[in-house]
């Protein structure tokens, strides 16, 4: 008995220097969430003059949505960046810890789209989370760049799902863009979801791996006439999953990543925990909504043709948005000037993986234009 008692003495004293662990951390949390963006401050602690820091949830053509503007001086050029997904924005905290933030060289808008991101609610209703309804959003945070910032044109960034909502943008008011940059661009989404599922499949088999040959042909090769919108997209998940394990992207998402996150103060502590604790498929609709959409898009048959430069970046071995057509897209369109860059060794959203050449890209080849 003498014995079990000194075992439960010391269960309860180290389940409670965890909970006091677990507490104290939660509590270092909570002081650096104080929901204001961090500022940029010069040598001596003073906020640069010229810079902005902020976010605003706004109401866009109806729908709440969220806009976070960061930038060293409101004179550089303006820069939209447009997430993927759909409906899949990430804190904008992220570029800093990684090192691909460009707030030094443009006033850049993070926009969180209508169905995702920290301004959803449920009061918006699914029939008006459509690519269209989304396009039209963008341009009205395009405008209000534009009339805030007074630029006659601003730079758009799509990374995506996202490039194919700049697109339209672009294609609808052109006049609007000073120029337009594809990350992991989308062509003919349709055939290359075949020739992702081709690419698994065959590594699949090279490895004998079992378990994944068994989820792929449980699936079965696209398109999915016969599957409805959460089996086609449900699909996509478990495909999605198989490249990942074959063409892993690198990224270290380590210890001193996910301290930089947590202690930034741009979040509140709920908006921190939020995704974890929601059900995503409430918290964030627009990708169970939209992921057709986006499975058949094609803009090798609707945007053939661009009236503003375009630069598309992509990763060698992007098996989400396939190389060879992103390729295939860039070689066939017509616009004032186009340029690509291939990044060797990396996959889908190359900003992560390779910040460094991801930003001189930028400061030597896009703005000097």
């Amino acid at each position: 008995m003498k014995i079990l008692k000194r075992i439960g003495k010391w269960i309860l004293i180290i389940l409670g220097s965890i909970i006091s662990l677990i507490a104290v951390i939660l509590l270092i949390i909570r002081i650096n969430s104080s929901g204001v963006e961090e500022p940029f401050l010069d040598k001596h602690g003073n906020i640069l003059p010229n810079s902005i820091a902020m976010h605003e949830d706004m109401v866009i053509n109806g729908a709440p949505q969220r806009i976070t503007i960061r930038g060293k001086d409101i004179n550089n050029p303006v820069l939209l960046q447009v997430h993927g997904g759909p409906g899949s924005p990430a804190p904008p905290a992220i570029s800093k810890i990684v090192g691909f933030d460009l707030e030094d060289l443009f006033t850049v808008c993070y926009w969180e789209q209508r169905g995702s991101g920290l301004a959803y609610n449920d009061s918006i209703p699914d029939s008006t989370i459509t690519l269209n309804q989304i396009v039209d959003d963008g341009l009205f945070v395009t405008d209000y760049l534009k009339k805030t910032f007074n630029k006659d044109k601003i730079y758009i960034e799509g990374t995506s799902w996202g490039t194919t909502v700049s697109a339209f943008m672009v294609q609808k008011d052109p006049e609007s863009f000073q120029a337009y940059i594809g990350i992991g661009q989308m062509a003919n989404q349709p055939l290359s979801e075949q020739l992702s599922y081709d690419f698994v499949m065959t590594e699949a088999q090279k490895q004998n791996d079992t378990i994944s040959l068994n989820q792929l042909k449980g699936i079965g090769r696209p398109p999915y006439p016969n599957k409805s919108n959460i089996e086609m997209t449900n699909a996509c998940d478990i495909e999605r999953m198989v490249v990942v394990k074959y063409a892993p992207p690198r990224i270290n998402i380590g210890f001193n990543f996910i301290k930089q996150m947590f202690l930034d103060n741009g979040l509140t502590f709920s908006e921190k925990f939020a995704p974890m604790i929601n059900n995503p498929e409430v918290f964030y609709p627009a990708y169970k909504l939209l992921w057709p959409k986006c499975f058949n898009s094609n803009l090798m048959r609707d945007v053939p043709e661009w009236k503003v430069p375009v630069y598309l970046l992509q990763g060698d071995n992007d098996h989400f948005t396939e190389t060879s057509l992103a390729k295939a897209y860039f070689d066939s369109i017509t616009a004032p000037s186009k340029k690509w860059y291939l990044f060797e060794n990396a996959t889908h959203a190359v900003q992560f993986e390779y910040p460094k050449k991801y930003r001189s890209i930028y400061i030597n080849e896009i703005l000097e234009k």
